[in-house]
């Protein structure tokens, strides 16, 4: 209907030129207000059809996630893995970021701030009264699923990628004021209603160079200010629609009634001088959605320009610029941590989770069916583990693939995700807060010339220098210990750096699927080290593993017998020494 009444608009345009007669012009008039009704008739049926489509896109997302296909969500935050040495070995160990990570499993975010919210989260752990409040927030929002979905319908209504906030950022923060800005208000407040009477004059044969001259000279203004004008409009009417849908989310915010302290607190920094955030960003919308309508060829060509009308928007814009924007920044963090308990309240929600006790004492760590969150629900099988205390380490040994760096991983990432604030995969867990050191999935480096067992030896390097140096209880984390030497320097090195973290009170697993090591155990002070294993089952030609914990050190390896299962047919018995 809007095409057809544009298409009729420029028939009664050039109407006259045939008839020699004005008519066609007051009839173009009376079609104006028909065709701003329309417009505003489609701008609303095209948001709620966006809404639509993203209530749909987050409920496949919670799909998804139930039946273990979170894998091929979009967002696995590769973009935000860290660049520090140590953040980024922790990040690679316990894959918090990248395809089938820890973020990608959690993250509902689509704002940036509550992607990067999320991630520093899961990065830098908080202290206890913060992981309390944090808490409080994830189980309020886990038992609102409309909530949840509101939040993220409004941030993803009618986009196809998260939501960027550098445009508006910019525009509230460090745009340049509008040069001119007093004489252009004079002057757009002067010449529209100059041509208006112009136009009227020559309507009533009263002579026709007013209109000329005072079309010109609107004309001259025109061009002059199109450059900042449009540089500005431009901001506004970004892309991404970042305005529209930031309005979207402080709206449903706003209207949302909390219980925990800290989402009421988000809730109040979403206010400026008394005003809500939503209302001020409402009217900075109300004028973009009228920026908006002079994007359309026909109102650009005529009633836009006579109007001034982009003109009027931009300083309009200034003063809310001027007034609001250094609020902006505030407002998108808030918006950024709401995301980010959004998303830690979802996985609380799935019903395999629960949220962790922190205690205040030391060298505390008691699961009971502690599971990996990166395994699909069907297979992962859940351990109790309780760990001895500052100064204990548990040994870990077990054949190949038995488990054990699933376990190492598993404690890991309930450690990230509590001292984050989130739920764990457990059905109880109780911790102190811990600093976190891991050498799990080391790497060679070919370019910097460093050989895989160098690589550990800088992580483990690095853990000493934490034992060392850190304020608080360090939870180290070391698997297949100095695997890169031989069995007799391995033992050596290993209880050396075990007696020595032990004497700073650290916590520790070390795993090993060497025998040897099982008796690390006489070197230290009794009830120092803790020993458990994962054992194996061999059904005909095949090794069958039950991932369940066990009491004691492992007795059997099964490297011989996995090379025959997979097929290496050929004697697999030791040289004759002779």
């Amino acid at each position: 209907m809007r095409l057809g009444l544009a298409v009729l608009a420029f028939v009664l345009l050039l109407l006259p030129l045939a008839v020699r007669t004005s008519w066609p012009w007051w009839a173009l008039v009376a079609l104006v207000p028909v065709f701003i009704v329309l417009g505003v008739v489609h701008s609303r049926t095209e948001r709620r059809q966006n809404r639509h489509r993203a209530l749909r896109e987050f409920h496949e997302g919670e799909l998804a996630r139930l039946e273990e296909r979170w894998r091929l969500l979009p967002d696995d935050g590769a973009d935000l893995s860290p660049r520090d040495a140590r953040s980024a070995g922790r990040a690679g160990d316990l894959d918090l970021f990248g395809r089938a990570s820890l973020f990608q499993r959690l993250s509902r975010a689509q704002t940036r701030e509550g992607r990067r919210t999320l991630a520093r989260w899961l990065l830098h752990g908080a202290e206890l009264p913060e992981i309390a409040a944090r808490q409080a927030a994830v189980l309020e929002l886990a038992q609102k699923p409309l909530e949840r979905e509101g939040l993220f319908a409004a941030a993803r209504a009618g986009a196809t990628a998260p939501l960027l906030d550098e445009v508006l950022i910019a525009f509230g923060e460090r745009g340049a004021p509008l040069p001119f800005a007093r004489v252009l208000f004079v002057l757009a407040h002067v010449f529209p209603p100059l041509l208006g009477g112009a136009i009227a004059m020559y309507f009533f044969d009263l002579g026709a160079s007013a209109l000329v001259i005072v079309a010109l000279a609107q004309t001259i203004l025109v061009l002059a200010c199109h450059g900042p004008v449009q540089s500005r409009a431009n901001q506004l009417a970004s892309p991404d629609r970042a305005l529209e849908r930031y309005a979207a989310i402080f709206d449903r915010v706003a209207a949302t009634r909390y219980d925990s302290p800290r989402l009421q607190a988000i809730q109040a920094r979403l206010t400026a001088e008394g005003a809500s955030a939503s209302d001020r960003l409402r009217a900075l919308r109300v004028l973009v959605e009228r920026l908006e309508t002079s994007r359309n060829p026909f109102f650009a060509l005529s009633i836009g320009p006579a109007l001034l009308w982009d003109l009027h928007i931009v300083l309009r814009a200034e003063r809310w610029r001027r007034s609001t924007g250094r609020h902006l920044r505030g407002w998108l963090e808030a918006v950024g941590e709401l995301e980010a308990l959004a998303s830690l309240g979802g996985l609380l929600a799935e019903g395999r989770a629960s949220l962790p006790t922190l205690v205040e004492s030391e060298g505390r760590f008691s699961a009971v069916k502690l599971a990996h969150p990166l395994i699909d629900r069907s297979k992962a099988v859940g351990n109790d583990l309780t760990l001895g205390g500052p100064g204990s380490v548990l040994l870990l040994s077990g054949s190949n693939m038995s488990g054990k760096s699933t376990l190492l991983r598993s404690v890991g990432l309930a450690v990230v995700l509590a001292e984050a604030g989130g739920p764990v995969l457990a059905e109880r867990l109780e911790l102190s807060r811990f600093s976190l050191w891991t050498s799990v999935r080391v790497a060679d480096s070919l370019a910097e010339g460093a050989s895989h067992f160098y690589a550990e030896l800088v992580r483990i390097k690095e853990v000493v220098d934490a034992a060392r140096q850190e304020p608080r209880r360090i939870l180290y984390l070391l698997d297949e210990m100095l695997h890169g030497t031989n069995s007799k320097e391995r033992y050596v090195g290993a209880v050396s750096v075990i007696r020595w973290l032990s004497s700073q009170a650290s916590v520790g697993i070390v795993t090993t699927h060497d025998l040897a090591l099982a008796a690390v155990s006489g070197e230290l002070p009794a009830g120092t080290v803790t020993q458990r294993h994962f054992g194996d089952e061999v059904v005909g030609d095949q090794i069958r593993f039950d991932y369940h914990l066990r009491e004691g050190p492992i007795q059997s390896t099964n490297a011989l017998r996995l090379m025959r299962a997979v097929g290496i047919d050929i004697e697999l018995s030791a040289p004759d020494p002779g």
